[in-house]
């Protein structure tokens, strides 16, 4: 049962029906940001970060 607040498209007890996308960003993008200065990057292709030039690896 829904309360008069709770908006018509919130999933009830926090499940989704099997018609509804997730949909989203990934969990961690912890693997697109540069160790030395944490800019992420957006670049896939990049060998270097572009702010500090620190050679980046697994993007």
């Amino acid at each position: 049962m829904r309360n008069e607040n709770e908006r018509p498209d919130t999933p009830v007890h926090g499940r989704l029906d099997d018609d509804e996308e997730l949909g989203g960003d990934p969990a961690c993008w912890l693997h697109r940001v540069c160790p030395e200065c944490g800019l992420f990057i957006e670049d896939h292709s990049a060998a270097t970060c572009p702010r500090c030039e620190h050679v980046l690896t697994d993007l």
